[in-house]
C-alpha cells in the first residue's frame, strides 16, 4: 500500500466518521450520495488494507518464531 492510497483511506474514514458523528439534527441531505461515494471507495482500498494487515501479522509471527530461538 502506498503513502498516497494509506491517506486517502484515512481521509475518507476520517470524513465517514465525521458525518456518521453528524448524523442527527445537522444531518445534510448531500452527505447521503457523500457517504455513499466515501464507501464505494472504502471497499476499493479495503483489500489493499487488508494484505497490510496480513503483512503484519506475518512479520509479528517471524519475530516471534526468532525470539523462541
Amino acid at each position: 500500500m502506498t503513502a498516497e492510497q494509506v491517506q486517502q483511506y484515512i481521509k475518507l474514514a476520517s470524513r465517514k466518521a465525521f458525518i456518521i458523528c453528524h448524523s442527527g439534527n445537522d444531518w445534510k441531505p448531500e452527505y447521503e450520495g457523500e457517504l455513499q461515494q466515501i464507501n464505494q471507495e472504502l471497499t476499493l482500498l479495503r483489500p489493499l488494507v487488508d494484505a497490510e494487515h496480513a503483512k503484519r501479522k506475518e512479520l509479528e509471527r517471524c519475530s516471534q518464531q526468532q525470539k523462541q530461538y
